[in-house]
């Protein structure tokens, strides 16, 4: 049982009780429902902030305020304002419909309405088309149905590479850590995830410096402890360790100048805003906010990188390099709030394309590239 949230519903009960017996003598008033919004949310933010010791648990009591406080206050108002308030009473229980309807999808349908997100990124350091998948933010404390599937649809992708910028398991226990790792683990086996040129992943903040890389003790690529280059096939990758991926002012010069196409890859996207002499960078971290108003975009984003760059789109930057940041595929757990809103979860499939293909050469087509309506743009060949 979480005390801090027993403590805070008791406020909302308490406040809530003490509305009702008020809205009831002076529901002639219609200021009286004024003040009555102004004290239900000042009472529900105020303690939001003031009762929890921990930063996410603050949002965690204000979507209970919100989604479960506020519904009741708002049924509270329709209740005594519907005889002579009838337009406020309407009013009250518009806005009690669009909150709940909010918090359905939030809470349980976006969370797991996983995105398919496909770029094509030209480049003359290749001779042959490459097939990345970007698994980011996994982040549960549950390999169920939807993380298992998430793992189903990257193998049927069949990528060359496979590429995770870390945060894979979030449990409160080492015991618990355990067991979603087994079932980490499985999964990778039932569904046969053997990338070509392998699987690559680093260390996420939410991860145990001393046992994270246990969950690919068994997967033929490489996890990066600390900052290094390695080889995979057609390409170089670098990652980053999990210092050096939240440094913004990160220097990377490589020691040997490959003429291969080379990604660099780290949790945090801070390390972009350095400099990185590389094709393509390649981060997650910031959930593209988890939470995105219309227009607005991500309340946060946890990182230093403008919030237009955390949506999983490929982002030109001055330098010439590319960067992608995905949104990942699960959610912050512990004391935060579980969802997700107009921020769907993302898998992310790029196809690193040559731009030209030897004459001799026969075309490697993929199946899942969204962009061959163009090949003849790249080849100079019909297709």
């Amino acid at each position: 049982m979480n005390w801090t949230i027993v403590t805070y519903l008791g406020v909302l009960v308490a406040t809530l009780a003490v509305l009702a017996v008020m809205l009831k003598y002076f529901s002639h008033n219609v200021f009286s429902f004024v003040l009555a919004e102004i004290i239900y949310g000042a009472v529900a933010g105020y303690a939001a902030f003031k009762i929890p010791h921990d930063f996410f648990m603050i949002f965690q009591l204000l979507a209970i305020g919100g989604f479960v406080g506020g519904p009741i206050f708002l049924a509270i108002c329709v209740y005594f304002a519907r005889e002579k308030f009838k337009i406020m009473a309407g009013v009250n229980a518009a806005v009690l419909l669009c909150t709940l309807v909010i918090a359905v999808d939030a809470f349980f349908i976006e969370p797991y309405m996983l995105e398919i997100k496909r770029h094509s990124i030209v480049s003359e350091k290749l001779d042959q088309p490459l097939h990345i998948a970007i698994l980011s933010d996994f982040q549960t404390d549950h390999v169920g149905d939807y993380e298992r599937s998430v793992l189903q649809t990257v193998a049927n992708e069949k990528p060359d590479l496979f590429l995770l910028p870390g945060d894979y398991i979030q449990t409160f226990t080492a015991q618990e850590w355990a067991n979603e790792r087994d079932r980490f683990k499985q999964a990778f086996k039932d569904f046969q995830i053997t990338p070509k040129y392998g699987t690559f992943a680093v260390q996420g903040n939410v991860d145990d410096f001393a046992c994270w890389q246990q969950l690919f003790a068994d997967v033929p690529g490489h996890t990066f402890e600390q900052s290094e280059t390695v080889s995979a096939g057609p390409v170089d990758i670098t990652g980053l360790s999990f210092y050096d991926g939240r440094n913004a002012e990160l220097k990377l010069y490589p020691k040997v100048q490959s003429k291969k196409f080379h990604i660099v890859m780290a949790h945090y996207p801070d390390f972009c805003l350095g400099k990185i002499p590389a094709d393509l960078l390649v981060a997650g971290h910031c959930h593209g906010g988890q939470v995105q108003i219309p227009f607005f975009g991500p309340l946060i984003t946890a990182s230093n990188v403008p919030k237009r760059w955390v949506n999983g789109d490929v982002v030109q930057l001055p330098s010439g390099s590319k960067l992608i940041v995905s949104r990942g595929v699960g959610m912050e757990r512990h004391n935060a709030p579980r969802l997700r809103f107009c921020c769907r979860p993302q898998l992310i499939f790029v196809d690193l394309l040559p731009a030209k293909i030897k004459p001799a050469a026969k075309p490697v087509i993929s199946p899942v590239v969204s962009t061959w309506e163009n090949w003849s743009e790249y080849t100079g060949q019909p297709f």
